[in-house]
């Protein structure tokens, strides 16, 4: 697997509104810790995203890492259930990268 995924202490809350390097049009976290490729050709990104404030067009995503982010114009809604699903992102990235799958 093709990988540089950052590992991150905390992930961004999905609906967070954020600037990434390069671009002004903002986009919103709907995925963390994507997994997108086929067998020969896998990558990991810490984050999947849609155009803000259009949302999701023909079922594309647009993903990136942690040092992609320029500026996080707006943090989404974060609970207990949202640390707990951080620790299971964060554990899935470790295990596929203990698995030689990087």
């Amino acid at each position: 697997m093709d990988n540089n995924v950052e590992m991150l202490d905390r992930y961004l809350p999905l609906g967070s509104i954020v600037l990434v390097k390069g671009n002004v049009k903002k986009l919103m976290i709907v995925a963390r810790g994507v997994l997108t490729g086929n067998d020969s050709n896998k990558k990991i990104y810490n984050y999947g995203a849609v155009l803000y404030p259009e949302g999701l067009i023909d079922e594309r995503l647009i993903f990136f890492n942690n040092s992609d982010i320029f500026k996080v114009v707006a943090e989404g809604y974060s609970d207990s259930d949202d640390e707990i699903m951080n620790e299971n992102i964060k554990n899935w990235i470790k295990g596929v990268s203990d698995s030689g799958l990087r």
